[in-house]
């Protein structure tokens, strides 16, 4: 069996996987409290291999910076791989859609992203790919501490803070505000594509995974006409989860396992 968890800024989904069938084992809030019950999860149950997804930055298997997790982690599993959610969710997207090369983009409480290149992540130096920290303009100050970042104007927090309503609330009610902060976000996903030339982009997270179809095409607005992405909303919460299966099954034995 192989355990695949996903810690997003709001939730935590846990997924496990065998003889290439996923399974739902839990979701909750995340809090504290809940990072015990993980582990009692984990460890009561006796799991081949474990991938922990999380929305941080990671650089040789160390958090680097988590800023939209309102606590620090630490991990008393015996064996895990650490990953970026964004690359678990683009990893995922990659193998159950047999896609060599893809943008995947996670909008939720924050925003991330992940980049497949011939069909392993693409990190850099370890973080690459933290579009929701792009610099778009404007003075307002993000959750990292910077100023000006997408995030500000198109992310689970932001959303909040101005319209005073979770995004959860806004989607139910056919509310969701396609609007300024909206377009921003799509300039800034053409951008990467006019940068990158990638032939898929997966929008997902509990926020961009319930973004319309014909709202999304917006972003081929700000492209030129030579440049016509596959764009498709990944309407699977899980995805973050299911990905880091994939990449514990894959990769359980590169150099940023944590013993």
């Amino acid at each position: 069996m192989i355990l695949g968890i996903d810690i997003g800024g709001s939730f935590i989904d846990v997924v496990s996987m065998k003889n290439k069938k996923f399974f739902f084992i839990s979701s909750f809030p995340t809090s504290y409290k809940n990072i015990e019950k993980l582990h009692r999860i984990v460890n009561i149950n006796k799991y081949e291999k474990v991938c922990v997804g999380i929305a941080g930055w990671i650089r040789n298997g160390k958090i680097l910076n988590a800023p939209n997790l309102p606590f620090k982690l630490s991990f008393n599993f015996k064996n895990y791989i650490l990953e970026n959610d964004a690359n678990c969710f683009a990893f995922g997207v990659s193998r159950i859609f047999n896609k060599k090369n893809l943008l995947g983009i996670t909008v939720g409480t924050g925003i991330g992203m992940g980049i497949i290149l011939d069909g392993k992540i693409y990190r850099g130096k370890g973080i690459a790919g933290e579009i929701g920290h792009v610099i778009v303009g404007g003075r307002g100050k993000c959750v990292c501490g910077g100023k000006g970042h997408l995030e500000c104007y198109f992310s689970g927090w932001s959303i909040k803070k101005r319209y005073k309503k979770d995004a959860k609330e806004l989607f139910k009610k056919d509310e969701f505000p396609y609007d300024r902060n909206f377009e921003i976000f799509c300039k800034a996903i053409a951008n990467v594509i006019l940068i990158f030339d990638i032939p898929f982009i997966a929008i997902g997270g509990r926020i961009g995974g319930r973004l319309k179809e014909e709202k999304i095409k917006k972003i081929y607005e700000y492209l030129p006409k030579q440049f016509k992405p596959e764009i498709r909303v990944i309407k699977d919460d899980l995805m973050v989860a299911k990905g880091a299966c994939l990449l514990a099954k894959e990769n359980h034995r590169r150099r940023n396992i944590i013993k």
